[in-house]
């Protein structure tokens, strides 16, 4: 699922038992939600650079609430 310069991609490690929802900007992961405890948990990665990140907020929060409906099933 793609939003702006977001993407969106759902996963199923194999070292987990729930979904995980990887979020890249223009092709760079940068966080996964993942769903594993009783409360979703988000992992926030550094640019592979080492620069920070740089996107609009709004953008960006509008990706989180995708991944948390996707991963809720709402």
């Amino acid at each position: 699922m793609r939003y702006e310069d977001f993407e969106l991609v759902i996963t199923s490690p194999v070292n987990l038992e729930k979904l995980v929802c990887e979020i890249y900007y223009k092709n760079e992961i940068i966080a996964e939600i993942s769903q594993e405890t009783e409360n979703l948990v988000i992992e926030i990665f550094s640019s592979q650079n080492g620069e920070w990140w740089t996107f609009p907020l709004a953008h960006f929060q509008e990706a989180l609430e995708k991944a948390k409906k996707h991963l809720l099933g709402k």
